[in-house]
């Protein structure tokens, strides 16, 4: 791991020179008014989670809305790596995956929930993808990154039960974790009511607007007040935005991805792996996650996948015969999987901003808006959460958000 003199030094190369979390020193500048003492977050995944939890311990009075529930949608249903390996987009973008990786250390420290730190190890099957990852190790690595290349003896070293054909190397990146996304935004969320929050599921929102200097948000039957909201609604940041009035698009139609859970193995493995057609780590408990990318959403063979059931399957018999293609693809890698024992096996909608950037900030045209929409939400949530309050409570606008305002985008 880096020491925290290079972990700065990371962060300054990159644009976050002045964020030191562990002192709660951030380099902002002067925003829209914080005289905000009530925010409705709509969207109970694990950023909308963050952003309420450090609203809620600031005292703030916070009531979250969920269609579903928490970590109903596509938190629940994640590949739930938290990483910041290597990266072919800008440096603050690394960078802010860095300071969320460091600050993940604190939140499982504050919440007590399971958190495993294995590292992980990717790699790739034809020349052009090993060169740009190349290219990219060799870039974080001059922002002080704990990722390297290595060789297939190296890899079996960490990974012994890993099969990898072929004489090819390894992108290695020592701080990479995962962790239980639903319990972890479960216990964000219960910490919010701790606080003297609210969260009411299920609540679909279906209208918003201005009364009275206040911001009015129904769901079904009911209407709550509040000075400011919160638009962490995922795959839905869209819908809820135009009700908002904001005729921005924030995302693009959602990429889904297969998740397989297996019940507990015997101890397998140490790492997140991570190659082109599968990816699988081990949760402390023996289950094995075990993910794959299920193509376009606008196919006639995925519409058939999932039918009208946005995160599972419409029948056990398509979810059985799934997991085991999904398993079969894992066992080429890591042999014990090919029958591993099925516990569920779930679709995961991930939301994608426009241009694939974290879209984080008040919307320029009503400063009661705040947009909190991105792919990356399980890495980055607890730094989001961390510098969304300072800038709805402090009113500033924090330096390093910069590249992710909503006034970016296309209108």
């Amino acid at each position: 791991m880096m020491d925290r003199r290079t972990f700065l030094h990371a962060l300054s190369a990159a644009g976050l020179s002045a964020v030191s979390l562990r002192s709660g020193r951030v380099s902002a500048q002067a925003g829209p008014p914080g005289d905000v003492n009530s925010v409705i977050v709509i969207g109970a995944g694990i950023v909308g989670a963050s952003i309420a939890y450090n609203l809620s311990k600031r005292g703030c009075d916070v009531l979250i809305l969920d269609k579903s529930g928490p970590a109903a949608q596509a938190s629940g249903n994640s590949f739930a790596w938290i990483n910041a390996s290597w990266y072919d987009q800008p440096d603050s973008y690394f960078a802010l995956r860095t300071a969320s990786l460091n600050e993940y250390h604190r939140l499982s420290a504050e919440l007590d929930f399971p958190l495993h730190w294995g590292g992980s190890l990717e790699w790739y099957h034809t020349e052009e993808a090993r060169s740009e990852m190349a290219a990219g190790i060799e870039r974080v690595q001059q922002l002080g990154a704990p990722t390297w290349l290595i060789d297939k003896a190296q890899t079996a070293n960490i990974e012994p039960e890993l099969n990898i054909v072929g004489d090819m190397d390894v992108a290695w990146c020592s701080r990479d974790g995962a962790i239980d996304p639903a319990a972890t935004t479960k216990a964000m969320v219960d910490a919010v009511v701790d606080h003297g929050g609210r969260a009411i599921f299920p609540s679909e929102v279906t209208g918003i607007r201005k009364t009275g200097g206040k911001i009015e948000v129904s769901a079904g039957m009911f209407s709550f007040e509040a000075d400011l909201i919160v638009v962490a609604a995922g795959t839905g940041a869209n819908e809820v935005a135009s009700m908002a009035g904001i005729d921005t698009d924030i995302v693009l139609p959602a990429t889904p991805g297969i998740i397989v859970t297996t019940r507990a193995m015997p101890s397998l493995l140490n790492t997140i792996s991570y190659t082109s057609d599968s990816h699988f780590h081990q949760l402390p408990n023996g289950r094995v996650i075990v993910g794959e990318k299920a193509g376009p959403p606008d196919t006639a063979e995925h519409a058939a996948l999932i039918g009208d059931r946005p995160n599972a399957y419409p029948s056990d018999e398509l979810a059985r015969q799934h997991a085991t293609r999904v398993l079969a693809t894992a066992g080429k890698y890591v042999p014990e999987l090919t029958n591993a024992e099925v516990a569920s096996v779930g679709v995961g909608w991930r939301p994608l901003p426009v241009d694939g950037l974290p879209v984080v900030g008040h919307v320029p045209t009503d400063s009661q808006v705040y947009m909190a929409s991105m792919h990356s939400g399980v890495t980055l949530a607890p730094i989001i959460g961390h510098l969304a309050a300072m800038e709805i409570l402090d009113g500033v606008r924090v330096d390093a958000l910069a590249d992710f305002r909503i006034d970016r985008l296309p209108r």
